[in-house]
């Protein structure tokens, strides 16, 4: 029971249910069957919300993020690859500290790149702020206008790329394949990966897609970076969304 405690008159509750379950991105299609039979079964109980979703990660190709609107208009939109671009879709919020200065490096690799990525590079900003409002005004006054801008309105986007906190950045070669899902800071030098994306070579370092990468003769596994002294990089991605997914649930 929900009861508006600082209602002016009697107090009034209502029930809520919400179901929800991830699956990898393989079961893509039967999730998308579910959700499309469940409409059906759902569309007129009152407080009912069914959530499944796939999350989407490096390696997999690029599913449309559709529900977004636009920084100029007030039309829903998507946000589409097009055969031959290179794109950096970056997560981020006016309100995250960590936020400002990627989305800073994006304007000024725009800017500096201008002529030679026209049409081939494309980097877009996605907030996930309460208000289109406020990413409006915050774009304008640091004038970040090089970056495509959207609000993340209703699109259901943050489930599907698991999305948990910004800023988080999904990397795009020209085929659409996600090559890059993660912290934009793990990758070093972005400027260089997408030259060498657009040459239709693969990126390598922390985080990248190299599943189909042929191994070299001699090739070892990388050893875990040093941080510290006595720590290593050394966590379990697996246990680490585990523990995420445990602390939403409480929250």
């Amino acid at each position: 029971m929900v009861c508006a405690l600082g209602a002016q008159k009697s107090v009034a509750g209502r029930k809520l249910m919400r179901a929800s379950k991830e699956f990898p991105s393989t079961e893509a299609e039967k999730v998308k069957a579910f959700n499309e039979a469940v409409k059906e079964v759902t569309k007129d109980v009152e407080g009912c919300t069914v959530s499944v979703t796939c999350q989407m990660g490096a390696g997999d190709m690029y599913e449309t993020i559709e529900n977004v609107m636009p920084f100029e208009g007030d039309e829903k939109c998507s946000i589409v690859h097009n055969k031959g671009e290179v794109v950096l879709i970056d997560f981020w919020a006016t309100w995250c500290p960590p936020c400002q200065k990627p989305m800073a490096h994006n304007q000024e690799m725009l800017e500096k790149r201008k002529d030679d990525w026209a049409g081939k590079v494309r980097i877009v900003g996605l907030s996930i702020d309460q208000t289109k409002d406020k990413m409006v005004s915050h774009v304008n006054d640091k004038k970040w206008t090089s970056v495509e801008h959207y609000h993340r309105h209703e699109s259901k986007c943050s489930d599907t790329y698991g999305v948990n906190g910004v800023p988080h950045v999904l990397l795009l070669d020209t085929e659409g394949r996600i090559v890059f899902k993660g912290h934009p800071a793990t990758r070093k030098d972005l400027e260089a990966d997408f030259d060498t994306l657009l040459k239709g070579e693969r990126i390598t370092g922390e985080g990248a897609w190299v599943d189909a990468a042929p191994k070299e003769e001699g090739d070892e596994p990388a050893k875990p970076e040093e941080l510290e002294e006595g720590f290593k990089r050394d966590y379990d991605p697996v246990a680490c969304q585990a523990t995420i997914d445990e602390f939403k649930a409480l929250g």
